[in-house]
């Protein structure tokens, strides 16, 4: 329990002085969600090239691209892209021209790495579906 002197040293801060370890914090709590996110990326751009695979097995035009914490799974009109903000700590998924969902690693603690692979596998399985339903084969 902190005493009257610790309240007290804290009480008289200044604004720039909270802000600059508020900012502190920050930073160290991206530095340690860097981890799992950078481990949700490897999972979830595995499955990605997974999906790109079973799409070229069947002979289908589908274009993997990546590049260093971005990789970008796309077939004819439709497309997946999966990114991880470093600064930040978040694991994006933009299926299509839609709104990205974001994985916030420094801020929502209870994040896995395995439950971005399953989100992402199930945009992945919608990804295949539309491109189906677009052009049958």
């Amino acid at each position: 329990m902190a005493g009257w002197r610790d309240e007290l040293v804290d009480a008289v801060k200044s604004k720039a002085e909270r802000e600059a370890e508020e900012v502190e914090r920050h930073k160290k709590r991206v530095s340690e969600a860097l981890t799992a996110a950078e481990s949700a990326l490897s999972l979830s751009a595995d499955a990605l090239r997974f999906t790109g695979e079973k799409l070229k097995d069947k002979e289908q035009p589908v274009e993997i691209s990546e590049e260093p914490d971005k990789i970008r799974l796309s077939l004819r009109d439709v497309s997946v892209t999966l990114e991880l903000v470093r600064e930040s700590a978040v694991v994006r998924i933009t299926f299509g021209d839609g709104k990205p969902r974001e994985f916030d690693f420094a801020k929502d603690r209870h994040i896995a790495p395995p439950d971005v692979e399953e989100y992402i596998g199930r945009r992945a399985l919608e990804f295949v579906r539309a491109a189906q339903k677009a052009t049958p084969w």
